[in-house]
């Protein structure tokens, strides 16, 4: 026989549960909507974030191409005045952006890394922004007569959006371009100076706290 609760019961937990709803603070009783807008009716995308990104590269090392797929974490801090949004942005990847073997010689970048500001504009859901900074790379030049590694560094720019799902998480996919400049690679076989950029298409899933 299926368990029946008395209707005694059952009534008092609604009651309870009405009575509580009415005693929220209208900014506890937002804390309850699936997205948090602002008095602007923007979505709120203030506060620390942490997510994971996975996405392409594709670029250059000298006169050669480089492609390979990249994935890794965000971690940053985003303000916001009504519709415009300001903050800073760290994150960390692992690649096998690469030439692949080209005649005795081949090209590779195993880890990507980045620490920028970005700034943009909120159109209710979605937020547009660009973002600028520091970028660094391992590397490694290998030919016919040896292995070179060597650190890259230079600037980062590029440009994405982000889309809250609810008040806490959210998508985004970003544009980014690293160009690093001009490098040695010293083998056995003399030294090989390689000019390197890589641009980064990749999408992301983020939390905000």
């Amino acid at each position: 026989m299926a368990y029946r609760l008395p209707l005694s019961i059952v009534t008092s937990v609604l009651t309870l549960g009405a009575s509580t709803l009415m005693t929220l603070s209208p900014a506890q009783a937002a804390d309850l909507s699936p997205i948090g807008f602002r008095d602007s009716g923007t979505s709120d995308f203030s506060g620390i974030s942490l997510g994971v990104d996975g996405g392409v590269g594709l670029g250059s090392a000298g006169n050669a191409n480089t492609s390979g797929m990249i994935g890794g974490l965000h971690l940053g801090y985003t303000f916001q005045a009504n519709r415009l949004i300001g903050g800073a942005e760290v994150d960390t990847m692992t690649s096998n952006v690469s030439t692949g073997r080209l005649n005795s010689s081949d090209f590779n970048q195993k880890f990507l890394s980045s620490a920028r500001v970005r700034a943009g504009y909120v159109f209710a859901d979605l937020v547009a922004y660009g973002t600028i900074g520091y970028g660094y790379s391992t590397s490694a030049y290998r030919d016919a007569s040896g292995l070179s590694h060597a650190t890259l560094k230079g600037s980062v720019y590029g440009a994405g959006a982000e889309y809250s799902l609810t008040r806490s998480i959210s998508v985004r996919a970003e544009i980014l371009r690293y160009d690093f400049g001009n490098k040695i690679y010293a083998t056995n076989s003399g030294d090989q100076s390689l000019s390197t950029n890589t641009n980064l298409v990749r999408a992301g899933l983020g939390v905000r706290f």
